[in-house]
């Protein structure tokens, strides 16, 4: 009983239930001082994001962006690699289906497939790019990265706005691509929106487990990425690990965006990924799930989910949807001290041993 309550205590099950709780209760008291009724507020921010057949369709369809960036994320922070470049690989991998879908001349469904793998390439190879630059000019891939997801919205935006914009949108003030048709991947159920982009994001889940914890690269990726010094001693070359891993973890994100275009949008539309905000959400899963691949599933599901909610009470109750931003970032603020406080422990226990 011992092992299993200090388990249940280092948990990141139970840390990511404390977080939600707390953010859950500090959304109340904002509701609450700003003159709503807090318990009326929570349950239908609950209630809105999944308790009925068109919510719980919804969450699934904001949800499957988020989970591909969460996949990518817990990779590669996973791996030990700092990479914050989920949302330009994303980015890449949507304009680049959005360009290829409409010119393939082959059956839809092949059209589809295609799309998919050369979305795929296109976000892994963005992502060695930022790779190769940190590890070549031994820079902080962490700065890197997120230099690169600058660099990918806004090379997007001038293609979309300069190059490929879609002369008869009825909107002129829409910037987008022109509209994919045929070439898409379908819903589920033809009431809901909910696309088979989410059953890929459960197979890459299913995949991505299977090779963080089956197979001799997920040893290798967390021995190089933890201590690189140790795994080149050890006969891993650490260099190749990382191109690997971040070779993956883009190919990930730039499926991601390319399930959003060929699922959601049918089109790239300029700031699609951005103003939602799906790779910071895929990040937040991440670390509440402590990288765990199979936590990143539910993690994404729940943030969609409050995100879903926040709509329907700005619309029912008046509340602004911006008290999910609110609870969003509570929940990675605490999430994200739970790793302070675990390095700051391990650090003084390290000097406590030196000092001995």
């Amino acid at each position: 009983m011992k092992k299993i309550a200090d388990r249940l205590k280092n948990s990141a099950v139970i840390y990511a239930l404390i977080a939600i709780v707390i953010g859950l209760i500090t959304g109340g008291i904002i509701m609450a001082v700003t003159g709503h009724d807090p318990f009326k507020g929570v349950w239908n921010l609950i209630a809105g994001g999944y308790l009925s057949k068109y919510a719980i369709a919804s969450t699934l369809t904001r949800a499957t962006p988020i989970i591909f960036a969460g996949l990518s994320a817990a990779l590669a922070w996973g791996s030990g690699y700092s990479s914050m470049g989920a949302q330009g690989q994303m980015i890449i991998g949507a304009m680049t289906a959005a360009i290829v879908a409409p010119i393939l001349p082959f059956p839809p469904v092949i059209n589809v497939i295609l799309t998919l793998v050369i979305s795929m390439v296109a976000g892994a190879l963005y992502s060695l790019l930022s790779a190769f630059i940190s590890y070549q000019f031994e820079a902080y891939l962490l700065i890197i990265t997120l230099m690169f997801n600058y660099l990918a919205d806004y090379l997007a935006s001038y293609l979309t706005n300069y190059v490929f914009l879609d002369p008869l949108a009825l909107d002129k003030l829409a910037i987008q691509t022109i509209k994919i048709e045929g070439s898409i991947l379908p819903r589920i159920f033809s009431k809901y929106t909910t696309h088979y982009g989410f059953v890929i994001a459960l197979l890459c889940v299913a995949l991505v487990y299977f090779i963080v914890n089956h197979t001799s690269f997920g040893y290798k990726a967390r021995m190089g990425g933890l201590n690189a010094s140790f795994a080149d001693y050890g006969g891993i070359n650490s260099r190749k690990t990382m191109y690997k891993v971040l070779l993956l973890s883009g190919a990930l994100a730039g499926l991601g965006g390319a399930c959003e275009v060929l699922g959601s949008k049918f089109r790239y539309v300029d700031k699609m990924i951005t103003s939602p905000g799906y790779s910071w959400s895929g990040i937040t899963a991440s670390l509440m799930s402590g990288y765990n691949i199979l936590g990143v599933l539910f993690s994404s599901i729940f943030l969609a989910g409050i995100t879903i909610g926040g709509s329907v009470i700005e619309l029912s109750m008046n509340i602004p949807s911006e008290i999910t931003s609110i609870i969003q970032g509570v929940i990675t603020m605490l999430v994200t001290a739970k790793f302070v406080i675990r390095w700051h422990r391990n650090t003084h226990k390290g000097k406590e041993g030196e000092q001995k």
